[in-house]
Formats: structure tokens, C-alpha cells, sequence
């Protein structure tokens, strides 16, 4: 389990972003208070012992590092959400897909079909869904579509055009499983700790190093410190809301299901 993004998703989501910022602002503002009273207050203006001239090259470089670092694990969290929700959308376009080509099937195969893929959407937005959100996978859907697929198998067709239909309803359900596969296994996907521990161990380093300054103006040195420290907050608090596509502050839902129950499988039920 990882430990940061339990903990961040412990909270509610309205205080997930604010407590990012402050997880680095706070620290930050009170690391400058310490240093500046340690060391800053005791270097006179004509003394030399820091020159900013290479604190300012040494600062851009961890900078550099360090913010393309985060934005390559920002972008690459993102692109991996987006990907779970493409899975989303194509096992629910795919059920709808099975559940059209269960039309071209004769009675009572035809009804018992459609009322298999029914239940199977119901389950994946009242059930499996919520379990997706904490965290568990749910086995009770592999036996739903086990048994869709024991039914369309011991059909057995006798024209050519049901021969047709049946070789491209198995197709269809074949690719229904897979999406159903990539989707459960995206429940667990999180951001390893080692880049959660570079993340952070980098921040705190480059807001260390910018104490590193000898600014005669106190409060201007707050200021950069401050807007440096909430900007990695604020892209920290970014890859925390994707980190996990069920769960996050930014979550997938299951809302391209809703559209099919709510859609052709509701008129048929009418």
C-alpha cells in the first residue's frame, strides 16, 4: 500500500489541495525563518560569504531537475488515467455492441441474453464499482459473463447468417472480457513509492535550497520562497488527485454504463 496517497486520500477532497500547499508552504516559510535568523542576520552587506551569483546557478539547475522531473511524472499519471477511462468506455461500448447483436438471436435465447447483459451493467454500477473505490475486486462479474458465455456457446446455428451472427457475438463478448480484464487491474494502479519518495525528498530539496539567497529584503525572500513552495504543492497535489482512477480526487465513473442501461436497455425493458 502506499502510504502518501492513503494518507492524502484520507481526507476529504476540498482539503486534499489546500493541505499539499500547506504541506510545503509551512515547512518552507518556517526552514527561511530559521535559516535567515541563523545565518542571513549575521552576514554583513560588505561580506562575501554568499554570492547569489552561484547560489542562482546551482538553484537552476535542482530547479531544472527537479521540474522536469515532476511534470514528466505529472503527464504520465494523467495519460494514464485518461487510459483507464478509455478502458471504461470501451467495455461499455462493447456491452452495447453484444447486447444489439443479442437481437439478431431467436427466442427465448435472444431474452435470456439481454437480461444477462442487463444484470452484468447493473452489477458493474451498483456493486462492482463501489469496490473499485476502496480498493477490491469483485469476482462475482467473471461468473456473470461465464454464464452468458455457457449460453451462447450451446447455441447451435443452422443458417448461414446465424453462423454469421454467432461467430461475431463471440468476437464481441472475447473483447468485452478483455476491456472487463484491463479495467479490474487499473483498481490497484497507484504511483510507486520510490517516485513518491523522489517527489517529495525532491521538493524539500529545492525549497531548502533557495534559503541558500541573501536577500536584504526579508519579506521579498518570503514571497519567492512561498510562491515556489505552493507551485510544487500544487503540481504534488495533481499527481496526488490522479493517482488512483477509482479513488482519487479526480476519479473515473461508470457513467458511460449509466447511458446504455438508461438507453437501449431500459426502452426494451419498457
Amino acid at each position: 500500500m502506499n502510504v502518501v496517497t492513503d494518507l492524502i486520500h484520507s481526507l476529504p477532497v476540498w482539503a486534499i489541495g489546500p493541505a499539499c500547499i500547506l504541506g510545503f508552504v509551512l515547512p518552507g516559510l518556517f526552514g527561511l525563518w530559521v535559516v535567515h535568523r541563523s545565518i542571513h542576520q549575521r552576514i554583513k552587506v560588505s561580506e562575501t560569504l554568499i554570492d547569489n551569483g552561484v547560489v542562482g546557478w546551482f538553484f537552476s539547475g535542482v530547479l531544472t531537475i527537479y521540474g522536469i522531473t515532476l511534470g514528466l511524472i505529472a503527464v504520465t499519471t494523467w495519460e494514464s488515467t485518461r487510459a483507464v477511462a478509455g478502458v471504461v468506455s470501451q467495455e461499455a461500448a462493447t456491452i452495447a455492441a453484444l447486447y444489439r447483436d443479442a437481437n439478431g438471436f431467436e427466442s427465448p435465447l435472444r431474452e435470456d441474453l439481454r437480461t444477462k447483459l442487463r444484470d452484468y451493467t447493473r452489477f458493474v454500477i451498483e456493486k462492482a464499482w463501489p469496490a473499485q473505490q476502496r480498493g477490491v475486486i469483485l469476482t462475482e462479474g467473471n461468473r456473470m459473463l461465464d454464464e452468458f458465455q455457457s449460453q451462447l456457446y450451446s447455441h447451435e446455428p443452422t443458417t448461414e447468417s446465424q453462423k454469421i451472427l454467432q461467430t461475431e457475438a463471440l468476437k464481441t463478448y472475447n473483447e468485452l472480457v478483455e476491456f472487463r480484464r484491463e479495467r479490474t487491474e487499473a483498481v490497484n494502479q497507484r504511483v510507486p513509492n520510490a517516485i513518491w519518495a523522489v517527489v517529495l525528498f525532491g521538493g524539500v530539496l529545492t525549497v531548502a535550497t533557495s534559503f541558500c539567497f541573501h536577500l536584504q529584503q526579508f519579506r521579498f525572500h518570503l514571497l519567492l520562497t512561498t510562491s515556489l513552495a505552493t507551485m510544487i504543492g500544487l503540481l504534488v497535489f495533481l499527481i496526488a488527485a490522479l493517482d488512483q482512477p477509482y479513488s482519487g480526487a479526480v476519479t473515473v465513473e461508470p457513467t458511460a454504463y449509466q447511458i446504455i442501461l438508461d438507453g437501449p436497455m431500459a426502452n426494451d425493458e419498457k
